[in-house]
């Protein structure tokens, strides 16, 4: 739906176009929403590639599960409108959210849990369409790890069967179901356009393939549901490298300028993996034979962070490896230059 990313642009606080208006985007959701969301805003603020019309803001609320606001009288929505006039922004400013949300001690079997979950979530945001009516973008994150979970409030297998829920929800848009139209030409619009954003369960201490895990010391001790420090800021890097890297959202996330300028040679190329990564990266390029090369991190603001390597290109594919330093968490770019040109990609670091 690159049609509709595009579309967006800065608006007044009355919802009209204006060159030095905003695009906002918020958070929906419960505790651990607004516990994750409020370290990705403190990330986005001091984030260079983000384009300075994009504001971000956090209306996520401990307490509010779907229960909690799945009613358009719910005092939930008065407190999300309350929150964008306290930060600058309207109700009619509003144009992408990021949903994480779930249902207070579900006790039910699979698949009734998470049908259960669907279907509040539906309401959900059909009252977002109608309270923050130009909402354009709705991304759904289901729930990190709950196997240390110590109380009934969400433990698993609910959290990884929320991720059921938002995926029926989103086929069910795709379908053509009418309650959730977001096309006018389709017929009147009940709701914005709906997609994943990161989707950010694992198993424990097992690694996913990107190198994901969730260790116990990234949750908080009094309940084992609800992030710790640790377990919020690998929620806030994996949403800063979804807005880098996600195409709906590059349109009006990222500033058009980088702060890594770079020009690519015909015979260059750079890639890296995993990314996001934990414990380091793998670098592998090709450099024009016969002419000198040299690898660098750097953070966002173009600033040397480490020397990866240097030498004679071969013409051929050469890896480096980089492992990363335990709290080195955050965005980088990793940059090639020789004398046939240079070419950078962005590295997102997850924090162990």
């Amino acid at each position: 739906m690159l049609a509709i990313a595009n579309a967006i642009a800065p608006l007044d606080t009355l919802g009209n176009p204006a060159a030095n208006g905003r695009v906002t985007l918020i958070s929906i959701g419960m505790s651990n929403g607004t516990q994750e969301f409020s370290t990705f805003v403190l990330l986005a603020n001091a984030d260079a590639q983000r384009d300075p019309h994009v504001l971000v803001i956090d209306c996520a609320q401990g307490g509010q599960a779907t229960q909690d606001i799945r009613l358009p009288t719910a005092a939930y929505w008065d407190t999300v409108g309350t929150r964008l006039r306290g930060h600058g922004s309207s109700p009619l400013q509003a144009q992408v959210v990021w949903i994480k949300e779930a249902r207070r001690q579900p006790t039910e079997p699979f698949p009734a849990s998470a049908e259960s979950l669907t279907n509040d979530l539906g309401r959900v945001v059909r009252i977002i369409h109608s309270k923050l009516p130009n909402v354009k973008l709705v991304y759904f994150t289901s729930r990190i790890y709950a196997g240390y979970a110590t109380s009934a409030l969400n433990p698993e297998p609910y959290a990884y069967e929320s991720g059921f829920a938002e995926k029926w929800l989103i086929g069910a848009q795709i379908a053509g179901t009418d309650s959730l139209n977001f096309d006018p030409a389709a017929g009147p619009v009940r709701a914005p356009w709906l997609s994943w954003g990161p989707y950010l369960w694992a198993d424990g201490e097992t690694p996913r393939t990107d190198g994901l895990v969730w260790h116990c010391s990234d949750f908080q001790s009094s309940d084992g549901t609800h992030p710790s420090t640790s377990g919020r800021e690998k929620v806030a890097d994996s949403l800063l490298a979804f807005f880098h890297q996600e195409s709906t959202a590059i349109p009006w996330y990222l500033r058009q300028t980088t702060a890594v300028p770079h020009t690519i040679g015909a015979r260059l190329a750079l890639s890296v993996a995993p990314n996001p990564a934990v414990d380091g990266i793998e670098l592998a390029f090709v450099a024009p034979r016969g002419e000198t090369w040299r690898l660098e991190l750097l953070d966002v603001a173009g600033r040397s962070v480490a020397a990866l390597g240097s030498g004679a290109g071969s013409g051929a594919l050469e890896t480096v490896r980089w492992n990363a330093r335990r709290g080195r968490s955050g965005l980088y770019w990793a940059r090639l230059v020789t004398s046939a040109g240079t070419i950078a990609r962005r590295v997102v670091l997850i924090g162990r």
